[in-house]
């Protein structure tokens, strides 16, 4: 009978620590997408691009940042659409909305922004694995 309890409370406690760790994913996916999207309102593309992008596409990404600098883009406002994490695949999806104007025009516009991410382990987090939108 003792064994049948011990084995019960084990299994128990590896379940709820396998829930709380597929929780913390979820809430770093909801932070992750937040945080991303609002350096990018806030005109810090380059922070945006080191901090959450993956390491092989964080050189294309900052060369386009850098020619969306130049260019003159502005992001007015964003929201994001819908989110869905799937913590057992390791990845999120995101659907974001930016209001952006490209000077010298001063006429606001609204670009979709499909977003694809990934949770890396050993601390790294979730990192995006699609590039900036077509800003025209």
């Amino acid at each position: 009978m003792r064994v049948l309890l011990t084995g019960l409370l084990l299994s128990a406690s590896l379940m709820l620590t396998g829930c709380a760790s597929v929780t913390g994913v979820s809430e770093g996916f909801d932070k992750s997408v937040n945080a991303y999207n609002r350096l990018l309102r806030w005109h810090e593309i380059d922070s945006a691009g080191t901090t959450y992008m993956a390491a092989d596409q964080q050189e294309s990404f900052l060369r386009q940042a850098d020619l969306l600098r130049k260019r003159g883009l502005s992001i007015t406002d964003y929201r994001i659409l819908s989110s869905r994490c799937l913590p057992e695949a390791r990845t999120g999806e995101a659907v974001t909305e930016f209001d952006y104007y490209i000077l010298p025009s001063n006429r606001i516009k609204t670009i979709s922004y499909r977003q694809e991410w990934v949770y890396l382990e050993e601390g790294k987090g979730w990192k995006l694995k699609s590039g900036l939108p077509l800003f025209e």
